[in-house]
Protein backbone atom coordinates (compact mmCIF):
# COMPACT_ATOMS: atom_id res chain seq x y z
CA UNK A 1 0.00 0.00 0.00
CA UNK A 2 0.78 3.65 -0.28
CA UNK A 3 2.39 5.11 2.93
CA UNK A 4 3.52 8.17 1.61
CA UNK A 5 1.96 10.31 -1.63
CA UNK A 6 2.89 13.13 -3.05
CA UNK A 7 0.95 15.59 -4.42
CA UNK A 8 2.00 18.57 -6.44
CA UNK A 9 0.02 21.94 -6.39
CA UNK A 10 0.56 25.42 -7.62
CA UNK A 11 -2.04 27.17 -6.41
CA UNK A 12 -4.58 26.27 -9.03
CA UNK A 13 -7.83 24.15 -9.01
CA UNK A 14 -6.19 21.59 -11.36
CA UNK A 15 -4.01 20.66 -9.68
CA UNK A 16 -6.18 20.21 -6.45
CA UNK A 17 -8.17 17.56 -8.11
CA UNK A 18 -5.81 15.35 -7.46
CA UNK A 19 -5.80 15.65 -3.59
CA UNK A 20 -9.34 13.18 -3.27
CA UNK A 21 -7.79 10.38 -4.60
CA UNK A 22 -4.84 10.97 -2.75
CA UNK A 23 -6.77 11.38 0.51
CA UNK A 24 -8.54 8.34 -0.24
CA UNK A 25 -5.14 6.07 -0.80
CA UNK A 26 -3.73 7.65 2.21
CA UNK A 27 -6.33 6.53 4.56
CA UNK A 28 -6.59 3.37 3.60
CA UNK A 29 -3.46 2.84 4.41
CA UNK A 30 -3.16 5.42 7.39
CA UNK A 31 -0.49 6.88 5.23
CA UNK A 32 0.78 10.62 4.90
CA UNK A 33 0.23 12.99 1.99
CA UNK A 34 2.90 15.48 1.29
CA UNK A 35 1.99 18.36 -0.57
CA UNK A 36 5.05 20.25 -2.29
CA UNK A 37 4.71 23.87 -4.06
CA UNK A 38 7.37 25.42 -6.04
CA UNK A 39 7.71 29.04 -5.15
CA UNK A 40 8.89 31.00 -8.07
CA UNK A 41 9.73 34.54 -6.94
CA UNK A 42 7.75 37.21 -9.26
CA UNK A 43 9.93 39.19 -11.49
CA UNK A 44 10.12 42.35 -13.61
CA UNK A 45 11.80 44.10 -16.56
CA UNK A 46 13.85 47.24 -15.35
CA UNK A 47 16.21 49.26 -17.48
CA UNK A 48 19.75 47.78 -18.02
CA UNK A 49 22.06 50.41 -19.03
CA UNK A 50 24.49 48.23 -21.05
CA UNK A 51 21.52 45.59 -22.68
CA UNK A 52 18.51 47.89 -22.76
CA UNK A 53 16.19 45.53 -19.81
CA UNK A 54 17.47 42.70 -17.65
CA UNK A 55 15.60 40.47 -15.13
CA UNK A 56 15.18 41.37 -11.72
CA UNK A 57 14.03 39.75 -8.37
CA UNK A 58 12.89 42.08 -5.58
CA UNK A 59 13.37 40.78 -2.32
CA UNK A 60 9.64 41.90 -1.40
CA UNK A 61 8.02 39.95 -4.07
CA UNK A 62 9.59 37.09 -2.96
CA UNK A 63 8.71 37.26 0.44
CA UNK A 64 5.07 37.89 -0.35
CA UNK A 65 5.25 34.89 -2.95
CA UNK A 66 6.25 32.56 -0.05
CA UNK A 67 3.75 34.51 2.48
CA UNK A 68 1.18 33.71 -0.17
CA UNK A 69 2.11 30.19 -0.81
CA UNK A 70 1.99 29.25 2.85
CA UNK A 71 -1.56 30.63 3.13
CA UNK A 72 -2.68 28.74 0.53
CA UNK A 73 -1.21 25.81 1.29
CA UNK A 74 -2.47 25.85 5.22
CA UNK A 75 -5.68 26.91 3.68
CA UNK A 76 -5.60 23.51 1.56
CA UNK A 77 -4.72 21.74 4.44
CA UNK A 78 -7.49 22.80 6.77
CA UNK A 79 -9.86 20.81 4.15
CA UNK A 80 -8.34 17.62 4.04
CA UNK A 81 -10.68 14.81 5.97
CA UNK A 82 -10.11 14.30 9.32
CA UNK A 83 -8.05 10.73 10.23
CA UNK A 84 -5.62 11.73 7.44
CA UNK A 85 -1.96 12.86 7.65
CA UNK A 86 -1.01 15.93 6.26
CA UNK A 87 2.02 18.27 5.39
CA UNK A 88 3.44 20.39 2.97
CA UNK A 89 6.54 21.52 1.94
CA UNK A 90 7.47 24.83 -0.07
CA UNK A 91 10.53 24.95 -2.04
CA UNK A 92 12.68 27.27 -3.90
CA UNK A 93 13.53 26.22 -7.76
CA UNK A 94 12.05 24.81 -10.31
CA UNK A 95 8.83 22.67 -10.51
CA UNK A 96 9.72 19.18 -11.74
CA UNK A 97 12.52 18.87 -10.46
CA UNK A 98 11.80 20.22 -6.86
CA UNK A 99 9.10 17.58 -7.27
CA UNK A 100 11.50 14.73 -8.37
CA UNK A 101 13.57 15.77 -5.26
CA UNK A 102 10.32 15.88 -2.68
CA UNK A 103 9.51 12.39 -4.01
CA UNK A 104 13.69 11.34 -2.75
CA UNK A 105 14.08 13.13 0.30
CA UNK A 106 10.85 11.77 1.83
CA UNK A 107 10.83 8.47 0.50
CA UNK A 108 7.31 8.63 -1.75
CA UNK A 109 5.92 5.46 -3.00
CA UNK A 110 3.52 7.36 -4.93
CA UNK A 111 2.96 10.71 -6.77
CA UNK A 112 -0.65 12.01 -7.55
CA UNK A 113 -0.85 14.68 -10.08
CA UNK A 114 -3.55 16.29 -12.37
CA UNK A 115 -3.24 16.91 -16.02
CA UNK A 116 -5.91 18.99 -18.98
CA UNK A 117 -8.38 16.60 -19.69
CA UNK A 118 -9.06 18.37 -23.06
CA UNK A 119 -5.77 18.57 -24.85
CA UNK A 120 -5.09 14.87 -24.05
CA UNK A 121 -1.25 14.19 -23.03
CA UNK A 122 0.66 15.10 -26.46
CA UNK A 123 1.03 19.13 -24.87
CA UNK A 124 2.84 17.80 -21.61
CA UNK A 125 4.35 14.98 -22.70
CA UNK A 126 6.86 17.36 -24.62
CA UNK A 127 8.94 19.63 -22.11
CA UNK A 128 6.71 19.96 -19.54
CA UNK A 129 6.56 19.49 -16.14
CA UNK A 130 4.65 16.29 -16.03
CA UNK A 131 7.23 14.67 -18.95
CA UNK A 132 10.19 15.68 -16.58
CA UNK A 133 8.43 13.51 -13.79
CA UNK A 134 7.50 10.44 -15.43
CA UNK A 135 10.90 10.61 -16.86
CA UNK A 136 12.51 10.62 -13.65
CA UNK A 137 10.41 9.67 -10.88
CA UNK A 138 11.70 7.42 -8.30
CA UNK A 139 7.86 5.92 -7.34
CA UNK A 140 4.84 5.14 -9.76
CA UNK A 141 3.22 8.11 -10.78
CA UNK A 142 -0.69 8.67 -11.40
CA UNK A 143 -1.97 11.14 -14.11
CA UNK A 144 -5.25 12.13 -13.20
CA UNK A 145 -7.56 13.30 -16.26
CA UNK A 146 -11.06 14.26 -17.03
CA UNK A 147 -13.22 11.82 -14.67
CA UNK A 148 -11.83 11.13 -11.24
CA UNK A 149 -14.11 8.42 -10.36
CA UNK A 150 -11.19 5.62 -11.12
CA UNK A 151 -13.80 2.29 -10.58
CA UNK A 152 -12.73 0.58 -13.81
CA UNK A 153 -9.21 -0.24 -14.34
CA UNK A 154 -7.01 -1.81 -17.32
CA UNK A 155 -3.76 -3.45 -17.35
CA UNK A 156 -2.62 -3.79 -20.54
CA UNK A 157 -0.40 -7.66 -20.27
CA UNK A 158 1.73 -8.54 -23.02
CA UNK A 159 4.12 -11.78 -21.41
CA UNK A 160 6.96 -9.97 -20.46
CA UNK A 161 8.19 -9.08 -16.65
CA UNK A 162 8.37 -5.47 -17.83
CA UNK A 163 4.31 -5.08 -18.00
CA UNK A 164 3.55 -7.30 -15.22
CA UNK A 165 5.60 -5.09 -13.15
CA UNK A 166 2.48 -2.62 -13.69
CA UNK A 167 -0.26 -5.41 -11.70
CA UNK A 168 0.75 -6.00 -7.72
CA UNK A 169 0.50 -2.21 -7.26
CA UNK A 170 -2.33 -1.57 -9.62
CA UNK A 171 -4.14 -3.74 -7.44
CA UNK A 172 -3.32 -2.30 -3.98
CA UNK A 173 -4.38 0.72 -5.62
CA UNK A 174 -7.82 -0.82 -6.62
CA UNK A 175 -8.54 -2.46 -3.95
CA UNK A 176 -7.87 0.75 -1.50
CA UNK A 177 -10.66 2.64 -4.31
CA UNK A 178 -12.96 -0.44 -4.84
CA UNK A 179 -12.33 -0.96 -8.22
CA UNK A 180 -12.24 -3.38 -10.87
CA UNK A 181 -9.86 -4.39 -12.83
CA UNK A 182 -8.97 -5.94 -16.27
CA UNK A 183 -6.18 -8.06 -17.73
CA UNK A 184 -6.43 -7.31 -21.62
CA UNK A 185 -3.40 -8.70 -24.02
CA UNK A 186 -3.39 -7.72 -27.52
CA UNK A 187 -2.96 -10.46 -30.33
CA UNK A 188 -1.09 -9.01 -33.14
CA UNK A 189 -3.75 -10.25 -36.20
CA UNK A 190 -1.17 -11.98 -39.04
CA UNK A 191 -0.55 -10.06 -42.10
CA UNK A 192 -2.99 -11.84 -44.91
CA UNK A 193 0.00 -12.70 -46.90
CA UNK A 194 1.34 -14.60 -43.84
CA UNK A 195 -2.31 -16.61 -43.64
CA UNK A 196 -2.19 -17.60 -47.22
CA UNK A 197 1.42 -18.45 -46.81
CA UNK A 198 0.81 -20.94 -44.33
CA UNK A 199 -3.12 -22.09 -45.94
CA UNK A 200 -0.98 -22.75 -48.78
CA UNK A 201 1.46 -25.35 -46.95
CA UNK A 202 -1.91 -26.93 -45.23
CA UNK A 203 -5.50 -26.18 -45.56
CA UNK A 204 -6.61 -24.05 -42.98
CA UNK A 205 -3.10 -23.68 -41.10
CA UNK A 206 -3.67 -20.08 -41.42
CA UNK A 207 -6.86 -19.69 -38.98
CA UNK A 208 -5.53 -22.48 -36.62
CA UNK A 209 -2.73 -20.99 -36.04
CA UNK A 210 -4.22 -17.68 -35.38
CA UNK A 211 -6.73 -19.37 -33.25
CA UNK A 212 -3.57 -20.95 -30.89
CA UNK A 213 -1.94 -17.42 -30.43
CA UNK A 214 -5.36 -16.86 -29.15
CA UNK A 215 -5.46 -19.37 -27.26
CA UNK A 216 -2.35 -18.93 -25.35
CA UNK A 217 -2.87 -15.13 -24.58
CA UNK A 218 -6.01 -16.36 -23.09
CA UNK A 219 -4.12 -18.67 -20.88
CA UNK A 220 -1.79 -16.31 -20.03
CA UNK A 221 -4.20 -13.92 -18.43
CA UNK A 222 -5.63 -16.92 -16.80
CA UNK A 223 -2.90 -17.65 -15.01
CA UNK A 224 -2.01 -13.92 -14.03
CA UNK A 225 -5.56 -13.97 -12.98
CA UNK A 226 -4.90 -17.02 -10.69
CA UNK A 227 -1.73 -16.00 -9.15
CA UNK A 228 -2.75 -12.11 -8.46
CA UNK A 229 -5.93 -13.08 -7.40
CA UNK A 230 -7.21 -10.64 -4.41
CA UNK A 231 -10.52 -11.23 -2.74
CA UNK A 232 -11.72 -7.63 -2.60
CA UNK A 233 -11.09 -7.00 -6.34
CA UNK A 234 -13.05 -8.07 -9.29
CA UNK A 235 -10.73 -9.06 -11.73
CA UNK A 236 -11.23 -10.64 -15.69
CA UNK A 237 -9.78 -10.84 -18.25
CA UNK A 238 -9.76 -10.21 -22.17
CA UNK A 239 -8.12 -11.12 -24.92
CA UNK A 240 -8.30 -8.56 -28.27
CA UNK A 241 -7.22 -9.41 -31.56
CA UNK A 242 -5.72 -6.17 -32.67
CA UNK A 243 -2.41 -4.09 -33.09
CA UNK A 244 -1.40 -3.51 -29.14
CA UNK A 245 -2.06 0.33 -28.77
CA UNK A 246 -5.38 0.32 -31.06
CA UNK A 247 -6.22 -2.45 -28.76
CA UNK A 248 -5.67 -0.67 -25.62
CA UNK A 249 -7.68 2.54 -26.60
CA UNK A 250 -10.44 1.02 -28.53
CA UNK A 251 -11.26 -1.24 -25.40
CA UNK A 252 -11.04 1.89 -23.07
CA UNK A 253 -13.16 3.64 -25.15
CA UNK A 254 -15.75 0.83 -25.54
CA UNK A 255 -16.24 -0.25 -22.35
CA UNK A 256 -15.37 3.18 -20.25
CA UNK A 257 -12.17 2.33 -18.61
CA UNK A 258 -11.17 5.22 -16.20
CA UNK A 259 -7.51 4.51 -15.92
CA UNK A 260 -4.68 2.70 -17.19
CA UNK A 261 -1.82 1.50 -15.87
CA UNK A 262 1.38 0.37 -17.62
CA UNK A 263 5.09 0.15 -17.22
CA UNK A 264 7.98 1.65 -18.97
CA UNK A 265 11.70 1.08 -19.19
CA UNK A 266 13.41 3.09 -16.52
CA UNK A 267 16.81 3.28 -18.55
CA UNK A 268 14.75 5.13 -21.60
CA UNK A 269 11.61 6.82 -19.37
CA UNK A 270 9.31 9.33 -21.88
CA UNK A 271 12.14 9.31 -24.25
CA UNK A 272 11.38 6.14 -25.25
CA UNK A 273 7.34 6.84 -26.11
CA UNK A 274 8.35 9.51 -28.28
CA UNK A 275 9.39 7.11 -30.84
CA UNK A 276 6.14 5.30 -31.35
CA UNK A 277 5.88 2.46 -28.32
CA UNK A 278 2.52 1.87 -27.25
CA UNK A 279 2.75 3.57 -24.23
CA UNK A 280 3.22 6.65 -26.50
CA UNK A 281 0.78 6.20 -28.62
CA UNK A 282 -1.77 4.91 -25.76
CA UNK A 283 -0.36 8.54 -23.87
CA UNK A 284 -1.60 10.47 -27.24
CA UNK A 285 -4.86 8.86 -27.83
CA UNK A 286 -5.85 8.57 -24.80
CA UNK A 287 -8.46 10.95 -22.73
CA UNK A 288 -7.83 8.33 -19.50
CA UNK A 289 -5.87 8.97 -16.14
CA UNK A 290 -2.74 6.66 -16.34
CA UNK A 291 -0.42 5.30 -13.46
CA UNK A 292 2.67 4.84 -14.83
CA UNK A 293 5.61 2.63 -13.33
CA UNK A 294 9.02 2.63 -14.24
CA UNK A 295 11.22 -0.12 -14.39
CA UNK A 296 14.34 -0.31 -12.23
CA UNK A 297 17.83 0.58 -15.19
Amino acid sequence: MYSRILVPLDGSELAERALPTAYALAAQSEGEVLMVRAVIPEHVLVPDALSGYGLFWPDRPAEQAHDEARAAMLKVRESAPKGVRTRFQLVDGGAAESILDAAVDNKCDLIVMSSHGYSGMTRWVLGSVAEKVLHSAPCPVLVLRGRLDLSRILVPLDGSPLAENALPQTLDLAEALGASVTLLRAVQPLPLTDIETLNDAERGLGQRYTEELIREAQDYLDFAERTHTRSRVAMHAVVVPEAPAEAILRYTDIHNIDLIAMSTHGRTGVSRWLYGSVADKVLRGSHHSMLVFRAAA
